[in-house]
């Protein structure tokens, strides 16, 4: 089921195979008006999704508590996210925590943000470029969830 969140409607997910093709290649990520690569492209998109992000009721609240009324941390988190360079293991646990957010199928705050980002994306970014993006962030939560099942097997083997 999809939902429409205030005027951004929902795009089809991007994942699976493309993550390395697309989240690993050197280069632009964006366009001539958002360069991955430059110092203001990123900046100018980081401070686009923290301002929608603090203008949605219910995304504003969750992202004021878990980051400890911080902002400032969550903007930090979101361009460690959005930067293609950054790898799992790059991500503070409040990242990790935004990353889960915007690719939670289950609770109340992924069903909101999830699509609320995307089609954030949509709006803001040439499709390919969304994709591109939205994909990075799935393979982020991809190799995190990796690595938590992986602590997982492992403390359950020292258990035994």
């Amino acid at each position: 089921m999809n939902m429409n969140v205030g005027d951004f409607v929902p795009v089809q997910a991007v994942g699976g195979p493309e993550c390395d093709a697309i989240l690993r290649r050197p280069g632009r990520l964006v366009g001539p008006g958002l360069d991955m690569t430059a110092d203001s492209g990123p900046d100018e998109l980081v401070k686009t999704v923290v301002a929608s992000f603090r203008r949605h009721g219910h995304i504003c609240n969750v992202l004021t508590h878990i980051s400890g009324v911080r902002w400032d941390r969550v903007e930090k988190a979101l361009r460690a996210i959005l930067d293609p360079r950054t790898g799992w293991q790059e991500l503070d646990p409040l990242a990790e925590n935004i990353v889960d957010l915007l690719c939670a199928d289950g609770g109340v705050t992924g069903r909101i943000m999830k699509p609320y980002f995307e089609s954030l994306l949509a709006a803001l970014l040439p499709p390919g470029v969304a994709a591109r993006i939205r994909t990075q962030v799935v393979c982020l939560f991809d190799e995190l969830e990796i690595q938590r099942r992986e602590r997982l097997r492992l403390s359950r083997e020292a258990e035994e």
